[in-house]
């Protein structure tokens, strides 16, 4: 009798309940190599016990080390020499194995020529900016299968802004010849926004950290290229994503306050941090306790040099952080809806309870490509759009698709300058200190526009 007919003729010693079981894998093949090949197991073992209840007591499957079945075991009766595979193992595997198949599947779907999936995942890519509500969520429903996907296609784009970014910035290239290489910026620059919500959405989240390192060269480096826009929409976006992926990157941001020499980082660390106690309530104290240490908490050298530098502004980020994460976290919402009201005027006002004026009001502050970082009024928005973009779904960055094509307007080389200049100006201003520190009084109002003392603001810096 062969071995595939001795095993079927032993069935009969199983429950009814296990025979399904031990039917399905007899049914599946790859699943029972895989099961072999990743259990640990003697390499002399020639046979192998699989149960499909108890690891003591059975019911047992015997099959041969190459995956042929042999016979099954009822309950009591005992597998011998046989190393066995516990219940717990075989599900283990079996959902990894679940889950690929699911992936390949997917990606033979995307493989069709202009298949719906294939057409939504080009609109994120190409269509960057007039991305709807509804679009995004289909997508979203793949993250967790393709997260690590969308992880990398997002770094590959971080690491494409933060080289050209600069480039463009110093620059400021202009005329026709510019064009292609402007709206490129501005394409990659929303299709990152995309991906990294995306990317933070995966099941796999202990490979963000290690990838990143591999991209960027740092662990924390995840937001920073969307954060380094100045912008309030990828500020935002950055400081969600960030926030989805919680409690695994919180050591990584952590040290970043307290290791990091440049500022702008330790701000990208700031605005994560805040995301995350805002999603988290669990990771609240610890971030907190992390805050009040980092102004005098430097592990080096240069960064303690850079807190002393610009202590007085990292100081004050700090406060806002755990002001958002404490007594102000209850007028966020409020302090949202006085940034929407900018979007209605005496001949479109807005009107309490209208479904679409509601909609308007909670979404389009969340599109909003205003300055998030140039001066002291503008990063405590970013603050607010931080806060508030924490606590709902990704889909509060996209309108519904009515909305967003009212809302469209065709992309001209201005709008680019428009998401670059934020970052341009926090720039120039920067130039600048050296000699406004010569001649500016110290009492006197400073130059920033921020209404405080030179003192008090970017002579302290």
């Amino acid at each position: 009798m062969q071995h595939a007919e001795h095993f079927l003729s032993r069935l009969d010693r199983l429950p009814r309940s296990e025979v399904d079981l031990a039917l399905d894998l007899y049914r599946d093949p790859e699943l029972v190599r895989r099961v072999l090949g990743e259990a640990s197991l003697p390499e002399q073992a020639g046979r192998v016990a699989i149960s499909i209840d108890d690891p003591t007591l059975g019911p047992f499957i015997i099959v041969t080390r190459e995956g042929r079945f042999v016979t099954c075991l009822g309950r009591g009766m005992r597998p011998g020499e046989h190393p066995v595979v516990t219940r717990s193992e075989l599900d283990r595997i079996a959902r990894q194995v679940e889950g690929l198949r699911e992936k390949l599947a997917l990606k033979e779907q995307l493989r069709g020529k202009e298949s719906p999936q294939s057409r939504l995942l080009r609109r994120l890519c190409v269509a960057t900016d007039s991305v709807s509500r509804e679009e995004f969520l289909a997508v979203a429903e793949w993250a967790p299968l393709l997260g690590q996907m969308f992880l990398e296609t997002y770094l590959h784009m971080a690491v494409e802004l933060l080289k050209h970014g600069p480039i463009l910035r110093r620059v400021q290239i202009r005329g026709p010849k510019a064009e292609g290489y402007l709206h490129a910026y501005w394409t990659v620059l929303h299709s990152a926004g995309h991906m990294a919500l995306l990317a933070s959405m995966t099941d796999e989240k202990d490979t963000v950290a290690p990838t990143c390192e591999r991209f960027i060269g740092r662990g924390a480096g995840f937001s920073q290229a969307l954060t380094w826009t100045g912008v309030l929409r990828f500020i935002a976006q950055g400081a969600w994503a960030a926030g989805r992926l919680g409690k695994v990157m919180l050591p990584e941001f952590k040290r970043t306050i307290v290791e990091s020499t440049e500022p702008f980082e330790v701000i990208d660390a700031l605005f994560a941090l805040l995301a995350i106690g805002t999603r988290t309530t669990g990771a609240r104290a610890e971030i907190l306790k992390a805050l009040h240490a980092a102004p005098t908490g430097a592990r080096t050298p240069a960064a303690a040099a850079m807190w002393q530098k610009h202590g007085t502004y990292l100081d004050w980020m700090c406060k806002n952080v755990v002001t958002y994460l404490g007594p102000h976290a209850e007028t966020v919402a409020g302090d949202m809806r006085r940034f929407g009201e900018q979007y209605f005027d005496e001949d479109d006002p807005f009107v309490p309870g209208d479904p679409e004026a509601e909609e308007w009001m909670r979404t389009l502050p969340l599109t909003s490509l205003d300055d998030g970082v140039s001066d002291i009024p503008k990063v405590q928005w970013a603050f607010v759009f931080v806060a508030a973009a924490a606590r709902g779904g990704p889909e509060r960055f996209y309108l519904p698709t009515e909305l967003a094509r009212a809302q469209r307007t065709p992309w001209t080389p201005a709008d680019t300058w428009g998401v670059l200049s934020p970052t341009m100006s926090l720039e120039k201003r920067a130039k600048r200190t050296v000699v406004r520190e010569a001649t500016v009084e110290r009492n006197a109002p400073c130059p920033c526009g921020s209404g405080r003392k030179w003192k008090k603001c970017c002579g302290a810096r």
